[in-house]
């Protein structure tokens, strides 16, 4: 292989290159939108809609991509966050608080608790993405979130796995704090959309004889 075609634009080298650019990228942005705390959702349903798109090699700019799906599912995203982070305080609450408390209590509660934590991350984790791909209420798109956490469970596991690992990273091992600064949450995505991404493509119509597949269905 000379070496005009090992660096050209469309080698297998560049290729990937360009990916981890646009993984960096991205993630900057998206870290850049979740400081004001109450936008995460819309950042993160963002996240997902363009590491979503890398997958099927639909994307176009980066961060033209990203804002359009912050601004077109603001909303709904936000009220979505919202909702799944006051369940997770008061979960968290009960869990740092009943320990304190004296109380004599049964173990499984401990266990049930984190449980209920765990779920809604789950339903999070495909929640954010089916705002970005499906126009659908609030409710719908959490009962599928529900749905699809328990249906595609492995795919589930999985994904729970890949988005906890830059907070291990943050909060265990912080030398490698420049990882997660740099891609940690857009590589963790992009991973999480390569395993939700057949199971997407099995909810989204067909297109018609003749009709090209839309490359995009915002919500």
């Amino acid at each position: 292989m000379n070496s005009n075609s090992f660096f050209s634009m469309e080698s297998p080298l560049m290729t990937l290159l360009n990916r981890i650019g646009d993984l960096i990228v991205l993630n900057l942005v998206f870290l850049v939108c979740c400081i004001p705390i109450v936008t995460i959702g819309a950042a993160f349903t963002a996240l997902h809609f363009v590491c979503l798109r890398m997958i099927r090699d639909e994307e176009g700019y980066v961060t033209k991509d990203f804002f359009r799906s912050f601004r077109v599912n603001f909303r709904q995203s936000t009220m979505m966050w919202l909702f799944m982070l006051i369940i997770l305080l008061i979960v968290g609450t009960d869990i740092v608080m009943l320990p304190k408390t004296g109380a004599t209590y049964p173990a499984f509660i401990h266990y049930f608790l984190l449980a209920d934590a765990v779920i809604v991350l789950a339903v999070g984790l495909y929640a954010f993405p089916l705002q970005a791909r499906f126009e659908n209420p609030l409710i719908r798109t959490i009962r599928n979130a529900a749905l699809l956490t328990i249906g595609a469970f492995p795919r589930t596991l999985a994904m729970v796995a890949l988005m906890i690992v830059p907070f291990i990273i943050l909060f265990g091992i912080p030398q490698l704090l420049p990882i997660v600064v740099i891609m940690g949450f857009s590589a963790s995505a992009y991973a999480c959309a390569a395993l939700y991404d057949p199971v997407f493509r099995r909810l989204e119509p067909a297109p018609a004889d003749g009709e090209e597949e839309q490359p995009e269905t915002e919500g």
